[in-house]
């Protein structure tokens, strides 16, 4: 009896841990990856920018922000048009004033780049991203906008 009840107190602790990461128990069908989703609970879309090659969307930069604890996030998420592709993804953001570097992750992704979360609180942002695509580069940055 005490090794069966141990082994379900290990089992609900894997499953509970595996949550709390984000993962799904076999079996149990996986949750939906969104830009909204990798930024974090908190966070809304305030701006975004699409890459396109003539009328195909290629991927969006999405920048979010959280009032509650004056962070913004910003994710480059491939279209379905890129989706499942290793491509040469990137994200950043830029705060002015605040003394630090521009933060940004760049790499080769199927999916997304990002999340790069840094406070800004009353300051301006500057944001980004960036895909690679048959030979082309689609980039963006921002002007410094969205002053708190």
């Amino acid at each position: 009896m005490r090794t069966s009840v141990r082994h379900s107190a290990v089992i609900t602790s894997a499953v509970a841990a595996l949550a709390a990461l984000g993962a799904a128990p076999a079996g149990a069908a996986p949750a939906a990856v969104t830009p909204a989703s990798v930024c974090g609970s908190g966070y809304t879309q305030i701006d975004s920018h699409a890459f396109r090659d003539s009328s195909v969307e290629l991927a969006r930069v999405y920048l979010f922000y959280n009032a509650s604890t004056k962070y913004n996030c910003v994710v480059t998420f491939h279209a379905s048009a890129t989706a499942g592709q290793t491509l040469t993804t990137g994200a950043w953001l830029d705060v002015d004033g605040d003394g630090k570097e521009q933060v940004k992750d760049q790499g080769k992704y199927s999916s997304y780049a990002g999340p790069v979360r840094l406070a800004a609180g009353t300051h301006c942002v500057k944001w980004g991203g960036l895909i690679e695509v048959g030979g082309g580069t689609y980039s963006y940055t921002s002007p410094w906008s969205h002053c708190g």
